[in-house]
């Protein structure tokens, strides 16, 4: 069942993307305007958030974006798309207000305001790791933390986007402050799309199953906290399926790679709450590589999107 991978790396429409987003060197000395001041800390030779109240953990220096980027390359490929709430036509139109939160090195952002020059685009992040000159004339960038709100009047993006904050904060706080900002700065009629991670791997073994017991599975629940808005109408979810591991060609490689990167970033957080030592923890690695070819596995990331009322 895996990805024919001689299609993803022969495609022309990837190879355009990659160009066009290496273009404008995301690793460079432009993407931080603060000279690292108070927004970093170090730990370990990795660069972290250093703001306070906030729960993402992962780390912003250039080997996470160069993760972040791949990670964004798998989507686009595995969906054929950057969205699919029903706005095309609203942005080929131009005119659009369109809201990223979260951009993180702003792969997204760039990639839609190319497509879609007619339309203005803004990104937010906690700390300034998106382009700040290099950069499409109608793409903006803001540092602004979403739980503490947004900086934006109500009903004033015609499409929000959101995507992979799983870790970004509590569970309870999707429900209670993350989804109710969402709407807010969202136009009626306009649509707000999130797209997550499904935590629970599909055909997976013992040592997968392990490392999945440390998430919080926030997909299934997604469509019953935009439902609870009673905000929102035309609510939809849909799923792809791709394969993790050697099994699945190149593809399934990297998603691999993603996933072992992603679990070990995580590694004193998850080897905690698995009551694990660090050497215990990070020894299943060899035994996951070869699990998932074993089972076939496959991951599966989800797309909901939503009118406003």
């Amino acid at each position: 069942m895996g990805i024919n991978y001689s299609k993803f790396r022969s495609s022309t429409k990837f190879h355009n993307l990659r160009r066009s987003i290496s273009s404008v060197n995301l690793s460079s000395t432009s993407l931080i305007k603060k000279n690292f001041r108070d927004d970093f800390k170090f730990i370990d030779g990795r660069r972290y958030h250093n703001v306070e109240n906030i729960y993402y953990f992962f780390p912003n220096d250039e080997q996470e974006i160069d993760r972040l980027q791949l990670q964004h390359y798998m989507m686009r490929f595995i969906w054929c798309s950057n969205f699919s709430s029903p706005v095309r036509d609203l942005l080929d139109e131009g005119g659009a207000r369109v809201l990223d939160v979260g951009c993180g090195p702003a792969t997204w952002v760039l990639e839609m305001a190319s497509d879609f020059p007619k339309c203005v685009f803004t990104g937010v992040d906690i700390v300034p790791v998106m382009p700040l000159t290099i950069k499409p004339q109608n793409a903006n960038f803001i540092e602004a933390n979403l739980l503490e709100g947004l900086p934006f009047p109500d009903n004033h993006f015609d499409f929000t986007y959101i995507r992979f904050l799983n870790c970004a904060f509590p569970f309870n706080l999707w429900s209670t402050h993350a989804i109710p900002e969402l709407i807010r700065v969202t136009k009626p009629g306009g649509y707000i799309e999130i797209m997550e991670w499904e935590v629970e791997i599909c055909y997976q073994g013992p040592i997968t199953r392990r490392f999945m017991d440390a998430h919080v599975r926030i997909p299934e629940k997604m469509a019953s906290f935009l439902q609870d808005s009673g905000k929102l109408k035309n609510i939809n979810n849909e799923s792809r399926d791709s394969p993790i591991g050697k099994h699945g060609g190149k593809v399934g490689t990297l998603a691999l790679e993603n996933s072992i990167s992603a679990f070990k970033l995580c590694e004193s957080k998850f080897a905690e709450e698995l009551g694990m030592s660090l050497e215990e923890y990070n020894a299943l690695f060899d035994h996951y590589k070869k699990e998932v070819d074993e089972y076939k596995s496959q991951v599966r990331t989800h797309r909901f999107w939503a009118e406003k009322i």
